[in-house]
């Protein structure tokens, strides 16, 4: 035996000349069957459930693992990740890889009692009581060393024997493979959190750039006015902005979906309402594909409680397939059927949503996976890609409204038909009174301050509001827009959130706080459209959140109300 070992204290071959007790199969028994279910939980969990049972096991007065890791100088080294009994105060600390009995274990290759062991380690000097003696166990698995499993007794009347050095390397088995499954399981895990974020990400930094180019193609229209050709490629570039636009939407819904943030507003709407925002939003897909849009059931109006916009991306995305995967010339219906149910006092009853075509239809082995995130049914010569995002995004929102989807399709060529049933159905008590029609101008002379670090943004957002009539101011930073309203008083102040040094929270605060403009309408643009940036924003002093890229239509809303509060 090399010095070095007889000098640390070892006295393995003591093992076989003491006598050892009668194996307790049942409790080594139930102590593998708590580890295996603690594989569920946890890393940190598995890890003390593993020192608990080598305590138990051989009736030890400490016990606890040592895996190997990095120092920050990148030297290995012992860290004691969990520890039972009296040194548990061991428990996280780190030792020397050379000054570790752990080390000494694995080097020789199988396990090792070692006597009197605070005599040679320094890393056990010091501690709570005596150690007569430490049983340590290596810990491999496909031939890689993990670490050691160890026992210390505090009594001389506490003596290892084979059973002990049995039941730890039992135990050793058991906590190698169990690591393995836990770290595998940790590691997709993060990878997984990683993915989500940078969906996120992605989804929200895409925003900005979309944004100036969409208000470019705007104001471009309107300099073009006459000119039919650019017009039309104008008209080009803003199809394909909006189908950018659905891009980007679908992911941020996705990671809303992965985060579980995606959720509705109820309200009482109309379906016919409804539907139709989901037409139009889609007209030009169908259109652009000369198919045939049959829509029935809608005769009457049909009363519901959900939440508009929720419903509407539902039967959008559902047409929005049935445009994309149906040939040119193709037909699309859309079926509405209710059922009345509930009571006098209580009326209510299920809406039935059937979405059909004569296109494409879905290959059977893709069917079971349409829901799954990231999943599509196939690539087609001449039809726009997706994410694969949206059919998990409705049936999430679908079941927000304690509703059922189910999609049904023969097979190759033998098109789609997708049923939503909804128990949205409510009665109106007063006379149905369509929405009247604005006769305000679309948009009213206002003055405008544009406070946004992305000068592109600035530029283009700038030119849309000029060429609609308004008074307009641009900057780049929150301490130039305080200044500069010291001298000139705006009617509204479009200001973006996500500006270096000082933000738009900051800048909205800064407003408020002054008491002197009262009158001024704070608008809050921002790539990040969350409820959390929401309240923010409002508890800054803004009046409005609104997400990039700015919506026209809206914007000249928030003008409207303006004029209305002057």
């Amino acid at each position: 035996m090399p010095s070095t070992l007889i000098a640390a204290g070892i006295g393995t071959a003591e093992l076989n000349f003491r006598p050892s007790r009668v194996p307790d199969f049942e409790g080594e028994n139930r102590a593998l069957l708590r580890l295996a279910a603690a594989q569920t939980g946890p890393r940190d969990r598995l890890l003390q459930g593993i020192a608990d049972a080598a305590l138990d096991l051989c009736s030890a007065g400490s016990a606890g693992i040592s895996l190997i890791e990095q120092s920050a100088e990148g030297e290995r080294c012992f860290r004691w990740l969990a520890v039972s009994g009296a040194f548990a105060d061991l428990r996280g600390k780190a030792t020397a890889w050379s000054e570790c009995p752990c080390r000494v274990t694995l080097e020789s290759g199988g396990p090792q009692l070692f006597l009197e062991p605070q005599r040679h380690f320094a890393c056990l000097q010091g501690g709570p009581t005596s150690v007569p003696e430490g049983l340590i166990v290596p810990i491999e698995t496909d031939g890689a060393q993990l670490g050691a499993i160890w026992a210390m007794s505090h009594s001389k009347d506490c003596r290892f024997e084979r059973e002990d050095v049995r039941l730890l390397t039992n135990l050793a088995v058991v906590a190698g493979a169990a690591l393995t499954v836990v770290d595998a399981r940790d590691l997709h895990e993060q990878q997984r959190r990683r993915h989500d974020e940078f969906i996120a990400l992605l989804g929200h930094e895409l925003r900005n750039p979309i944004a100036p180019i969409d208000s470019a193609v705007h104001a471009a229209k309107a300099f073009c006015a006459g000119n039919e050709r650019a017009l039309e490629m104008l008209a080009i570039a803003q199809r394909q902005m909006r189908h950018l636009k659905t891009l980007v939407d679908d992911l941020l819904d996705a990671a809303r979906l992965q985060h579980g943030k995606l959720n509705i507003r109820m309200s009482d709407t109309s379906l016919n309402e409804i539907v139709f925002d989901a037409i139009t939003a889609i007209r030009h897909r169908i259109d652009g594909r000369r198919h045939k849009l049959t829509v029935t059931g809608l005769d009457e109006i049909i009363y519901v409680r959900a939440d508009h916009v929720r419903v509407s991306q539902i039967i959008g995305n559902l047409l929005g397939n049935a445009a994309k995967y149906t040939p040119i010339g193709g037909e699309i219906q859309v079926a509405v059927n209710c059922k009345r149910t509930g009571s006098e006092h209580a009326p209510g009853g299920i809406v039935t949503i059937v979405v059909s075509d004569n296109g494409t239809g879905i290959p059977p082995e893709v069917m079971p996976h349409v829901f799954n995130l990231f999943i599509q049914s196939h690539r087609t010569a001449g039809i726009e890609g997706g994410l694969g995002i949206g059919l998990a995004v409705v049936k999430r929102l679908v079941e927000l409204h304690d509703g059922d989807i189910a999609i049904r399709s023969g097979g190759a060529g033998q098109g789609t038909q997708v049923t939503v049933r909804l128990p949205i159905l409510r009665n109106q008590p007063e006379p149905y009174r369509p929405p009247t029609v604005s006769t305000e101008p679309s948009s009213l002379p206002v003055h405008v301050l544009l406070v946004d670090d992305n000068r592109d943004a600035l530029d283009a957002l700038s030119a849309v509001l000029q060429v609609a009539g308004h008074t307009v101011e641009s900057l780049t930073t929150g301490p130039a827009a305080l200044e500069l309203l010291q001298t000139w008083m705006p009617d509204i102040a479009i200001v973006d959130i996500g500006m270096p040094g000082m933000d738009g929270f900051a800048v909205a605060r800064a407003i408020r706080s002054s008491g002197a403009y009262q009158h001024l309408l704070l608008v809050a643009l921002t790539g990040y459209a969350s409820e959390s940036d929401a309240a923010r924003a409002l508890a800054a002093g803004f009046d409005y959140h609104l997400a990039k890229p700015l919506s026209l239509d809206k914007l000249n809303s928030i003008l409207r109300e303006r004029m209305r509060r002057c």
